[in-house]
Order: structure tokens, then C-alpha cells, then sequence
């Protein structure tokens, strides 16, 4: 509701204007309000004629009930509105250009005082960064050296090209709002934040800090957790997501079976050192393999990721190594993440952040 500065009075002694949308919630309560009696209250230990000595703090009772109940039901109403509001955004309307730090161009012209980035127009970075509102729902930092455009915007879908470059994103959104296109592939959000490098071969990496992003390519599709990175080979080709926190040893090994693909042997030294290294956190990266790779369930990664997996988590190595679809059902619920379905537990993401550039620069 929009206040007068300096003209609130009325909120404390109602000797102020008062507010459209305060006179219409005053009218609803009404009903529920304090009236004083002007009857001389009774002696103490005395009862009115007819009325019993409880009825009274029952009717006070009742009265605050329904006052909470109302209160509950006007900020659920209110939520729900924001909610909605935030969602909506008409068809192609520019993105406002929230700041701009260094040098930056639209369309091969100084970005100036710009305030918005309208779709299909080029937005490049030299020695600067530039932060954007993605319509209501979150923001995208543009880092240095890129080349940016928005591709489509509407409600619920909102389309980016980073041609190349580094981008961070932060949305708190239904899954798949917003989704960037790379020379790598397509990474879709699934309610998250995440930062992303994309070089014009196709080679890059992928960081997610909350929720999960989607990788598609050509070559295949990759899910990627909060707290995990993926990279990508030249050509785009997508490698295996692996914990921030894995060995020296594990990466490694992890690069060598992502360099063979599909030639993984079971028992190859590579498959052998990623089992011997792989700790609780890495079981993504093993599921990721399997998943991928479903021959490799005859060897150790199936036998480690078995060992990690709590005992009620029963899964079947001939189910994996037949492709039994959910045949790892038991595992994925297993994994200490958020599900993608309950995307909006990660309501952090929808508070504004002026960290993006610096998580950025150090990604």
C-alpha cells in the first residue's frame, strides 16, 4: 500500500490520512473489534444473572481467534499476490540494467546511461560487468569479456544466449524459467544459483551454489547439484559433474573416463583409482557414470557406490546394467540434496544479492 512520507499518523492515533487499503482491512475487522461495556463490573466473586462465570473469557477467546484467522488469511492472500506478481512479465519487455561497472556496449555503442536491455540486442563486456534484473524473478551478472543477449521473455520463460564469456545467475523461480544457451548446449534452471565460463569452442565449466541446473546438449543431458561443477570439453562435450570438494586424485580420474566415453572398462586402473577415492560427497559423480555408462556396474563403481549408500537403499547391479528405468530410484532419493520438485525451499534466492560479481570472479 503506498504511504504518504511523513503523513503516517494515523497508523498510531489516526489523526493522519489514512491509506485506501488500511480503511478497506479496518471495515473487514470491524466486526471482531473491542467494544467497551458501560456496565458497572460485577463484585468480585459475583456473576451476572444468567450467565455463566466462564462465558466470558470464551467469548474473549473466540474473538481472538477469528482476529487471527483473519490476519492469517490476509497475509496468505497478500503472499500469494506478490507470488503471482512476481511471475508475470509481458511479452519481450526489456530487462532493467541495474548497474554497469567498466566498460560495456549494446548493439557496438557505449551502454551509456542505458537503463534496459531489450531482447535481441547485443550486449558486450570488455574490461566491466553488468547486473540485470531477470524480469521479477532474479538477476544475471554478465562478467567480463562476454558477449549476452536475451533471447525471449515472457511469464514462466526467459531465454538467454552467452555467446561467450562468464555469467552468474540467481533465480527463485519454478524449474526451467530461465534457461541459457551456450556453444556447449542449453542449461536450464531448476530454481537455483550458479555460475557458468563458455569459451567459443565449446569448452567451459558449470558451478552450482543452491538448488540443481540442467545440461543439454548433443551429447547428452547432465544434472548438475548444488555445490557440484561440471566441464566441458571442446565441441561442447559435456563431462561428468563432481564435488567441489574431490580429491586431486579423484578429478583426475574422473577426466581420464571422461576422455575414453563409452570405451570405460569396467575394471580399467582409471575406474579403479575413482573408487578408491571417491568419498560420501562424490556418489553424484558415480551415479553420473553409471547412468551414462551402464557397463561400468560390473566393476568397483557400482561395488563403492553401493558401500556409501545408506543399507535401505537397495539397488540391483543387473537393473543398472540392463538400464532398468529407476532402476537407481533408491539411490537418488538417498543423495543429500533438494529435490527439484520443492525448488521453492530455496527461498534464499529470491533475496537480492550484490555478491554476484564477486563469486564471479573467483569462480
Amino acid at each position: 500500500m503506498n504511504q504518504i512520507p511523513g503523513h503516517d499518523d494515523y497508523l498510531w492515533d489516526r489523526s493522519g490520512p489514512v491509506d485506501a487499503g488500511v480503511a478497506e482491512l479496518e471495515r473487514l475487522l470491524a466486526p471482531q473489534g473491542w467494544r467497551p461495556r458501560s456496565r458497572v463490573p460485577p463484585r468480585r466473586g459475583a456473576t451476572a444473572p444468567g450467565v455463566a462465570p466462564s462465558r466470558g473469557r470464551r467469548d474473549r477467546r473466540w474473538r481472538i481467534a477469528i482476529a487471527g484467522a483473519a490476519a492469517i488469511a490476509a497475509f496468505a492472500i497478500g503472499v500469494r499476490g506478490w507470488y503471482a506478481y512476481r511471475l508475470q512479465w509481458p511479452a519481450q519487455q526489456p530487462w532493467r540494467i541495474a548497474a554497469v561497472e567498466g566498460e560495456a556496449r549494446v548493439d557496438g555503442r557505449d551502454i551509456g546511461d542505458a537503463s534496459r536491455l531489450a531482447p535481441g540486442a547485443v550486449l558486450e563486456t570488455g574490461a566491466g560487468r553488468v547486473r540485470l534484473r531477470v524480469a521479477r524473478i532474479g538477476e544475471v551478472v554478465v562478467g567480463e569479456g562476454s558477449r549476452f543477449r536475451i533471447v525471449d521473455t515472457r511469464s514462466g520463460r526467459h531465454r538467454t544466449q552467452l555467446q561467450h564469456g562468464s555469467l552468474w545467475a540467481r533465480v527463485w523461480a519454478p524449474p526451467g524459467a530461465l534457461g541459457v544457451a551456450t556453444p556447449a548446449g542449453d542449461v536450464l534452471d531448476l530454481g537455483c544459483e550458479f555460475t557458468m565460463r563458455a569459451n567459443a569452442d565449446g569448452s567451459g565449466t558449470l558451478a552450482v551454489r543452491s538448488g540443481w541446473v540442467q545440461v543439454e546438449s548433443g551429447w547428452r543431458e547432465v544434472l548438475v547439484p548444488q555445490g557440484a561443477r561440471v566441464e566441458f570439453a571442446a565441441h561442447g562435450r559435456p563431462g561428468t559433474p563432481y564435488d567441489e570438494g574431490a580429491s586431486d586424485a579423484f578429478v583426475a580420474a574422473l577426466r581420464t573416463l571422461d576422455a575414453q566415453d563409452a570405451m570405460a572398462e569396467p575394471d580399467a586402473a582409471a575406474v579403479r583409482a575413482l573408487a578408491a577415492a571417491a568419498r560420501p560427497q562424490d556418489a553424484i559423480s558415480l551415479m553420473s557414470l553409471l547412468r551414462a555408462r551402464p557397463q561400468l556396474a560390473d566393476g568397483p563403481v557400482f561395488d563403492r557406490m553401493s558401500e556409501l549408500m545408506p543399507a535401505d537403499a537397495r539397488v540391483a547391479r543387473a537393473a543398472v546394467r540392463a538400464q532398468v528405468p529407476n532402476a537407481m530410484g533408491p539411490w537418488w532419493e538417498a543423495l543429500p540434496y533438494p529435490r527439484i520438485k520443492r525448488w521453492w525451499t530455496q527461498w534464499p534466492d529470491a533475496l537480492p544479492s550484490r555478491d554476484g560479481a564477486e563469486i564471479l570472479q573467483r569462480d
